[in-house]
């Protein structure tokens, strides 16, 4: 499986989309042996799509209070899920599982929805804010987080949860810290997560304590609620779309705005991971651009998974 911002580099774009420098094709090169031959389409690695028996399971993902308090309601779940888990057992077959383009495929139109998303929550956008809004994705984007204890925990912190305290350990993606010290001098960043804010704000506040990179936060109260699933409306944050796009290893998150999503390899435990480091270096493109979708579209082509996906 090969994630979209390896495929980005490896030169996926049409005629129109900027070329990569020959510096950069020179290192693309590296990686030829991990591509496919003459692939034409960008493959997000979600949890729920892994074949591998010892990759983590939903139970590392997803810390679930729920079956600790038997009466809690639907929002027991502290930690964001990757929506997208398997429906049947592990013994279904493959087409069983969730398939987030055929999701995207079978929403309700956005009009028929749109009445139940938040109104939008941040602040007007500051006059000397960089031009473009960057959202970023939490869980399985930029940390993986468990309350399995773990000994090459990052980061570890206790969370008062419905009257229980809850210790969580947290690894950190690789490269995390450079990205985000690159990138906050050029957008701005938000990050948006569809875990409980008290989890989210505690997790942040080790990851950037000064507010430096981080601009504004969202969480789990500003998601769009479609069929069980925490969906990301963009408009929620008030901002130009045209200068708005969403990072998320959940593709189906962005649903109801495609050509804004950049998918992104979910991220686990491995060490060796270079997907930030891709990730910002296909951002610079968007600089200048008067619709960075049309960028998006070109490079992801996510609308053309949701056509073939099965009705």
């Amino acid at each position: 499986m090969f994630s979209p911002m390896l495929k980005f580099l490896a030169g996926a774009d049409d005629e129109e989309g900027g070329e990569l420098d020959r510096e950069e094709e020179e290192d693309v090169e590296t990686h030829d042996s991990k591509l496919s031959s003459a692939s034409s389409q960008h493959k997000t690695v979600s949890h729920e799509d892994e074949e591998d028996d010892d990759h983590p399971t939903e139970e590392d993902v997803v810390v679930d209070l729920a079956h600790q308090l038997d009466d809690e309601p639907e929002d027991a779940v502290l930690v964001e899920a990757d929506e997208g888990s398997s429906q049947g057992s592990e013994e279904e077959e493959e087409e069983d599982e969730f398939n987030p383009y055929a999701f995207i495929k079978s929403l309700p139109s956005y009009e028929n929805v749109k009445s139940l998303c938040p109104t939008a929550v941040l602040p007007t956008k500051d006059i000397n804010a960089k031009p473009i809004s960057l959202v970023l994705d939490l869980d399985e984007t930029l940390v993986h987080c468990t309350v399995e204890a773990c000994d090459n925990a990052d980061l570890t912190f206790p969370v008062e949860f419905h009257g229980m305290t809850y210790q969580v350990y947290v690894r950190l993606r690789p490269h995390l810290t450079e990205f985000l010290e690159k990138i906050c001098k050029k957008f701005e960043v938000i990050v948006f997560t569809a875990s409980q804010q008290v989890y989210a704000d505690a997790l942040l506040d080790l990851i950037d304590p000064d507010h430096k990179y981080i601009k504004h936060r969202m969480f789990r109260d500003s998601c769009l609620s479609v069929e069980g699933n925490f969906l990301k409306d963009l408009n929620v944050l008030g901002r130009d779309l045209k200068k708005s796009v969403l990072v998320d290893n959940s593709p189906h998150a962005f649903g109801y705005q495609v050509d804004n999503g950049i998918p992104i390899e979910s991220w686990f435990d491995d060490r060796n991971d270079t997907e930030l480091l891709k990730l910002e270096r296909f951002l610079t493109t968007l600089h200048g651009v008067e619709d960075v979708r049309t960028v998006v579209r070109r490079t992801f082509q996510t609308y053309k998974l949701i056509e073939q996906a099965p009705s």
